[in-house]
């Protein structure tokens, strides 16, 4: 055979191997079982630390879907695997965190189907760089004349440990003047702050701004304002003390604001002279208005130990303080307990709120001489200094250091028990309408002469106990009784009885038993009387 011949078979043969083999490829002649097709799409929701992977698996005939996953990595060899991923239809995406900041990551999505492993292009995304910290606005919380609380939130990081957070503070109008105040012990983590801002000037103009560090910078945040003064706002129970800082012994009035509890009321025993075991302390605080303190309950306060009472001034809450002068009780003030002021020296005037409805007197007030009531109170009501009840024909509580002389209203129809003990009044003079004396309604007073009414019939049971200044007693016209230890302890030169009949005394009723009373005492009796009182044979439970 030719050469010729040769060429000729060979193309003969290609022929058919050409057409055989497009006769293959037919659709109908498609082999069952094909490969996946795999695509990389964009990247997208990329931060500092995060990105989402997006890709897309098709497949043909009765193919199954492979196990899926993506491959990534800071380099293009991409050593690192994501876990495995699912399609929803043709759509794949895996939320990948833990990346780096500022980061360039190389990714690809693979595929594997038991026999052979297929992967799609290769892309590549670049995660956002780290940041200085973002920060909230800053509130004011608890704040007084030379401190104050505030709160901001540190709401990023910055992806960075942050190293250092407070504020600059400064006066309005001097920036450039601005100082720094730090919170201590700062973990470099986000969240709330709450920082204290101490040694301000009283009475001054301040603008406070908030701050957070970390390694990419600082962010400052928009300045507040705030106006030193001699007030103090509470934002929580319990804060006192720690707004107070080292200026707690530097105060001599203030005015408070807030919710207290036992807590702050031991605080505020401090700043007054007296600690809760009644030790001294180096406290000068003399006059304090607490209008607008709401009283909670919690927490143990005064010498008493008694725990704090919800809008109560509790037994003991300001005793032994004897640097108070002066004190305005919260508007919502309900009751003022037995002895809540106890041996308060130097306190001169109580003023009492509207919302008053239980008020007992407290013991040691020398100084006291007026006790004030909001106009609005249905309770009770103050003439004189002198805390009466509504109808104003009963004393409550008489002011200890009212002085001179002292005439009943004539409203007055009784007066209660012990409700001029240790007062300072040297004459008092009760008028006919007064029935009934009180136990003790003297007691341990200043008196040097009283005057007592017609409508009294009775002079009970230690009235006049203890008084050792009392030298000079008027009985009305119709006393016929004095009971025992009625003028005990009192060192009577006068007495003068204008009853028609003789009052009836029981053998304690004086200093010195009836029978040697008159050797100290002087007694007057209307004319003609004298004779039968001469007649009169003295012994026990006698008449006078």
């Amino acid at each position: 055979m030719n050469i010729k011949s040769i060429l000729r078979s060979i193309r003969f043969l290609a022929l058919l191997i050409g057409s055989m083999m497009m006769a293959g490829c037919s659709n109908s002649d498609k082999p069952a079982y094909l490969e996946p097709h795999l695509i990389t799409t964009e990247a997208t929701h990329i931060t500092r630390t995060e990105a989402t992977l997006n890709g897309a698996a098709t497949i043909e005939g009765e193919t199954e879907m492979p196990k899926l996953l993506f491959r990534y990595g800071t380099s293009e060899s991409m050593n690192l695997n994501t876990s495995k991923v699912h399609a929803q239809g043709a759509d794949v995406s895996l939320v990948l965190t833990g990346l780096k900041a500022g980061t360039t990551y190389y990714y690809m999505l693979q595929g594997n189907n038991g026999r052979t492993t297929t992967t799609s292009n290769m892309m590549s995304f670049t995660t956002q760089p780290n940041i200085s910290p973002k920060l909230s606005s800053a509130t004011l919380l608890s704040h007084g004349p030379m401190s104050a609380f505030v709160s901001y939130e540190i709401t990023d990081d910055g992806g960075e440990l942050m190293t250092e957070t407070g504020c600059y503070v400064y006066l309005t109008g001097e920036p450039e003047n601005k100082q720094k105040c730090i919170v201590e012990n700062f973990d470099g983590k986000k969240g709330k702050i709450k920082l204290r801002i101490g040694n301000l000037e009283r009475n001054a103009h301040y603008e406070f701004q908030p701050f957070a560090r970390n390694m990419v910078g600082e962010t400052i945040g928009t300045a507040i304002k705030y106006d030193t003064s001699d007030a103090i706002t509470l934002n929580e129970t319990g804060e006192l003390i720690q707004l107070m800082g080292n200026h707690l012994y530097e105060y001599t009035q203030l005015t408070i604001a807030g919710t207290l509890n036992g807590e702050d009321l031991s605080c505020m025993r401090m700043m007054m002279g007296r600690d809760n075991d009644n030790a001294v302390t180096p406290g000068k605080l003399s006059d304090i208005d607490l209008t607008d303190v709401h009283l909670a309950a919690g927490g143990m306060v005064g010498p008493y130990h008694h725990e704090a009472a919800e809008n109560q001034i509790v037994q003991g809450t300001f005793a032994g303080c004897e640097k108070l002068t002066h004190v305005v009780l919260p508007a919502d003030a309900t009751t003022i307990e037995k002895d809540a002021f106890a041996d308060c020296t130097s306190l001169r005037e109580i003023e009492i709120p509207a919302s008053a409805g239980s008020i007992l007197p407290s013991s040691g007030c020398t100084a006291l001489e007026a006790l004030t009531v909001s106009p609005a109170n249905a309770n009770y009501k103050s003439q004189d200094g002198v805390l009466l009840n509504a109808e104003g024909n009963r004393i409550i509580w008489f002011p200890m250091g009212k002085k001179g002389k002292y005439t009943l209203p004539s409203a007055f129809t009784s007066i209660g028990a012990y409700a001029f003990k240790e007062c300072s009044i040297e004459a008092f003079y009760l008028s006919d309408n007064v029935k009934t004396l009180g136990q003790g309604a003297f007691m341990d007073s200043q008196i040097k002469e009283i005057h007592l009414g017609a409508g009294i019939k009775l002079i009970p049971t230690g009235v006049f106990q203890g008084c050792r200044k009392l030298t000079k007693v008027y009985l009305g016209a119709n006393t016929e009784q004095i009971s025992n230890y009625a003028f005990d302890g009192s060192p009577l030169t006068d007495l003068y009885v204008s009853a028609s009949m003789i009052p009836y005394c029981e053998e304690n009723a004086f200093a010195n038993k009836v029978e040697g009373f008159f050797a100290t005492c002087v007694l007057h009796v209307p004319a003609g009387m004298k004779r039968s009182i001469r007649a009169i044979k003295y012994g026990e439970n006698s008449p006078i």
